[in-house]
């Protein structure tokens, strides 16, 4: 049976929902990726200011699981690319604890990670291109089981793989959005 009411909130719904479309062309909204056209006139590929970044070493094992996190995207979009630019990122950690035992056993910690990044030219001196105005953050937790210390350790390891994957995701999309910002105002 057919509600004729029915059609007509499914027809209302996708005018609406073109109408929220056409509303994002005129706000001046642009995919992030899709190819700049500069201010001389002229069109570029993203993927290739991308992929001349190339990031420098960064400290302790977490630096070191961030900074392969981040080579794989910015590298990984066009291999072989000359080298332009080099990213300095700095990450520290902060943690808190969740949950207690009546005893006073903890078991949950939520771990703060922060990033903040520099984007210079590999010229000679190197030129400032953008930085982080403000920490990149991003929050996750994990549980520690009762007297299961291996598979708190696995959870902990987890959780900083999680954090090290949205941390370097957020840094990869800033700096994508600083270049094509950069591209896009370069004097003709």
């Amino acid at each position: 049976m057919d509600n004729p009411g029915f059609t007509g909130i499914s027809s209302r719904r996708r005018l609406l929902g073109l109408a929220g479309l056409l509303g994002f062309s005129g706000c001046g909204f642009r995919p992030l990726y899709a190819p700049v056209t500069e201010a001389d006139g002229s069109a570029s590929d993203l993927r290739e200011e991308l992929a001349a970044v190339r990031v420098a070493n960064i400290g302790e094992r977490s630096g070191q699981l961030l900074r392969r996190e981040l080579q794989r995207r910015f590298e990984g979009s066009a291999p072989g690319t000359a080298a332009r630019y080099n990213l300095v990122v700095g990450i520290s950690y902060g943690a808190e604890a969740l949950g207690y035992r009546r005893d006073g056993a903890i078991t949950r910690l939520r771990y703060t990670a922060s990033g903040n990044w520099t984007l210079t030219t590999l010229s000679v001196p190197p030129q400032p291109v953008a930085a982080s105005s403000i920490p990149t953050r991003v929050i996750d937790s994990f549980n520690i089981p009762d007297l299961q210390f291996f598979a708190a350790d696995s959870a902990r390891d987890a959780m900083e793989a999680r954090l090290v994957e949205q941390l370097s995701e957020e840094i990869y999309r800033r700096v994508a959005l600083e270049l094509r910002r950069r591209k896009e105002s370069r004097p003709a």
